[in-house]
């Protein structure tokens, strides 16, 4: 008689344990990542820029077809085109 309380008292704190815990347990949020590019310990926005050293770079996206790619810094010429890294026929390995 006592095993069969002692089991049926184990089996239901095992199950409502964990119920518990899950209700009373804090909620975390997380807030997306911000794409940002960073320079001198301050968040730019795409499209910001920034002269070093006589040479103009602006916040963009790293590949021009792919907009949800990562924000980086890339350097403009003269006229005010971007340089972007040519990857067509390249196989790169990290």
């Amino acid at each position: 008689m006592y095993k069969i309380n002692f089991l049926a008292f184990l089996i239901l704190f095992l199950f409502i344990n964990p119920i518990n815990a899950k209700e009373l347990s804090p909620r975390i949020f997380v807030d997306a990542p911000e794409r940002v590019c960073w320079f001198n310990s301050s968040k730019y926005s795409e499209g910001s820029l920034i002269e070093q050293f006589d040479q103009l770079y602006i916040c963009s996206h790293r590949y021009a077809n792919q907009p949800d790619s990562p924000l980086v810094w890339l350097k403009m010429n003269k006229q005010g085109e971007i340089k972007r890294l040519d990857l067509r026929g390249k196989i790169r390995v990290h």
